[in-house]
Order: C-alpha cells, then structure tokens, then sequence
C-alpha cells in the first residue's frame, strides 16, 4: 500500500527543473518588456504590450498545469493525429487566403481581437505526428516510415514558407527531422550520413554564393568521410553511397536553389552573414545596432530602463526579435549568463528526461522533440542577435512579446511533465527502499 502511495504522490508532483526557470523566464521577459517601454525622459509610453504579455504568460500557465495533469496515451489515437494534422493545414489555408498582410506578410489569424500565428501550433503537430509514425516501426519498415512522415509535413513546411516565412519554414523541417531521426535505429550509422549530406551541400551551396572554389574542400571532406564510413563497416555501405549521392545531387542544386527559391531579402540575409562589412539596407543595420545593444552593455549592463539603443529607435524589433539585446544591453554579462542558464536548466532536463523514456519511444520522441523546439528557438534568436547566424525573425520564448509562441511554449512544458511523470523510469533508489517496506 504505502509503495502505491508512493507511486502515486510522486507522479502528482510537478518537475521544478522546468516550472520554476519557466516562471522566472517569464518574469524576465515581463521586466524587459517593461523596459522597452520606457522614454528617454524617463515616461513610460505605451505599456499594453506588457499586460497582453502578461495575459498570455497566466493563460499559457493555466494551459501548462491541464495538460501537466492530463494522461497523453489517447494522443497515440489515429483519430486524434489526423483531427490535430487537418486542422493545422485548414489554419495555415486559411492564414493564406483571409489573414490580415501585415508588413508585406501573412502569418496571423485574428480570433477574437487576438492574433494567432497557425505555424507556431503546427510545432505541436508535427512532434506528435512525427512521432506517432515513427512508432510503427515494430511493424513496418522504419524508412518508409520515415519518407511517408516527411511527405505529411511538406504541406505544412510550403504552406508556411508562402506567408512568407523561411525561417519558421526552416524550423518546422528541423523539429521533423530531429523527431523521425530519433525514431530511426542505429543513431551512429545515421548520424555519419547526416555529416556526409550536410558537408556536400554547404561546399556546393558556400563556393555558389562566393564564387570561389576552395569552399569545395568541403565537398572533399565529405568524400573522404564516406571513404572511411563505406570501409568500416559492411552493413553501411548501401546506406554511405546513397548519402554520397544525395549530397552531391543537392549540393549541384544549390546554386538553383540561391538564384530562383530564396527570396531577395533571405539572400540580403545570408550575404550580410558572410560579409559582414557589406552594407544591405536594414538587413546589415538591424544586425549591426544588435551588435552595439549587447557590446555597450559589457558586464553589468546600463541597468533598468537606461537602454539607448531601444530607447532611441536604434535597435529594430526591439520587443520580439531583438529582445535580446535590448536585455543584454540592460542587464550586461551576467543578466544574459544568467538568462542562458535558465534555458539550459529546461532544456537538459528534458533530455535527461528523455533517457528514462527507452521503454516508451511514442514518448520518448514527444519529450525529445519538444526539448529540441526550445533549444532551436533559443539558439537561433541568440545567434541572431549577436551575428553567429543570419537574421531570422526567430522569437525568443517566454522573453520576446507573442501570444502564439508563449501559448504553444507553455503548452510544451506542460506536455513534457505529463509524460515524464507518468511514463518515465524512477531515476533514484528511493523505489527500492519503498518496495521493502511493510
């Protein structure tokens, strides 16, 4: 009795690993909100992004502590995956056709008064509908799988990247693959071939855009790896020459890709990333201001409120996109370290989490995929704003304002600490002691 009450208590209990960084996230993104909102005289002007902020944050905690509580195993139901997947499409049509344009883009439904962004919940389809698939792999071919679960989510990935939106396009494929690639079996042979494809396309891609072929040393790299990989082992080799050829057949393409796929301001983008003394017109200027914003901060910051990059218009999308650096350049150094530490909190937590999930990989892939989510989201706008990577218009979760990308973020947490405290293996001894008790 007492070790079923045991059981019992602790799957009531919440993970604090990831509810209370969350919290004190939040009420950082509140506090840096708040700043942005302040003038150079010292006035506050308008402060309803704030309480709209603040809205979501209580809505999106109501949200986290229902599904925290609620049993996910009905989400294994076909019913419930093709109901959630036609629903996400209808959003996303519908974005195109009756969404409002809104700086040259349509990316909002607006319900009710409120904006909602369609393809930040198509992040919650695509985890469970992905790793629904990849489930059925004791039965059949795990490749087949893995082809049918990427031709479900191209209607997801091309109807967001015509609002347009290449960046949260980009993602939406990234979340699929890193869910079907931990669906897949034998992880090290996999993940051999992904360095081959991937060295292959960025030397064919990197000598298009700069026209030099020394970045082909790639392309080399990548031959002598699958070299080696095709020699290692003979299970491997079938799986190493299709890599090979992949890599070359898309790394030949790119240039196409650059000319006639991307958009002029994707490649402003990229081009400004790779020549950052190249001027392109906001594209250079937003990175650049972002740049100052967290160098002027240095390690302590400006403290509260005396921001001048933001203050003074200097920094763009000060609120959402560049958040960061407002706060960096606020709260310096350690405000940021500080920051960064939180996110890490979570986001080993769920891989930890994931670990004790073998016997379960229906969940195991939800856990990962959602963990995954929140490292992308947080690595791509941090490398943004301080230039490791090309401007996206990548929110900063639970930090920059958005109602979609805090509902759905919440919404995430709630899931990861419904599973791991329902299907999760206990990781301490304290089991054992119970389960000698009378």
């Amino acid at each position: 009795m007492q070790t079923f009450l045991g059981k019992k208590k602790r799957n009531l209990n919440i993970e604090l690993k990831i509810l209370i960084p969350s919290i004190v996230i939040s009420i950082v993104g509140l506090v840096a909100l708040l700043s942005t909102t302040i003038l150079p005289d010292g006035t506050f002007s308008d402060i309803s992004v704030v309480g709209k902020q603040f809205a979501f944050i209580i809505t999106g905690y109501l949200l986290y502590f229902v599904i925290s509580k609620t049993d996910l195993s009905y989400s294994k139901c076909w019913q419930i995956i093709l109901s959630l997947y036609l629903l996400t499409l209808l959003s996303l049509i519908a974005v195109l056709f009756f969404g409002p344009t809104i700086n040259n883009v349509k990316r909002w439904l607006v319900v009710g008064g409120i904006q909602l962004q369609p393809s930040e919940f198509a992040k919650i389809t695509i985890i469970f509908l992905t790793a629904y698939i990849l489930s059925w792999k004791v039965k059949y071919n795990q490749w087949v799988l893995f082809v049918v679960s990427l031709l479900l989510i191209l209607p997801i990935f091309f109807l967001t990247y015509f609002q347009p939106d290449g960046s949260m396009s980009i993602l939406l494929l990234a979340i699929w693959f890193f869910v079907a690639f931990t669906g897949l079996d034998d992880q090290f042979r996999n993940s051999i071939s992904i360095f081959i494809v991937v060295l292959g396309i960025f030397g064919f891609l990197l000598a298009s855009i700069l026209s030099s072929a020394i970045w082909l040393v790639l392309v080399i790299i990548s031959f002598i790896i699958a070299i080696f990989a095709y020699f290692y082992r003979d299970s491997w080799r079938v799986f190493v020459v299709i890599s090979f050829l992949i890599s070359i057949v898309l790394g030949l393409s790119s240039s196409v890709v650059w000319e006639s796929v991307l958009r002029d301001y994707q490649r402003d983008r990229i081009e400004v990333y790779l020549n950052p003394t190249q001027d392109i017109g906001d594209t250079g200027f937003n990175v650049n201001q972002a740049r100052i914003a967290i160098g002027s901060g240095q390690i302590w910051g400006k403290g509260f409120g005396n921001g001048t990059q933001s203050k003074r218009n200097f920094l763009p999308e000060h609120q959402t996109d560049f958040i960061f650096a407002s706060f960096a350049e606020e709260f310096g150094l350690i405000g940021t370290i500080f920051l960064i530490i939180l996110f890490a909190v979570i986001i080993l937590t769920g891989f930890n989490k994931t670990m004790l999930l073998t016997n379960n990989p229906y969940f195991a892939m939800i856990v990962l995929g959602f963990t995954v989510k929140l490292l992308l989201e947080v690595f791509i706008n941090i490398a943004t704003n301080t230039g490791a990577i090309p401007a996206t218009g990548i929110p900063l979760p639970l930090v920059s304002a958005g109602g979609s990308v805090t509902l759905v973020t919440l919404f995430s947490l709630g899931v990861i600490q419904s599973i791991i405290a329902r299907h999760a293996k206990v990781d301490d001894t304290s089991d054992i002691i119970r389960s000698y008790e009378v």
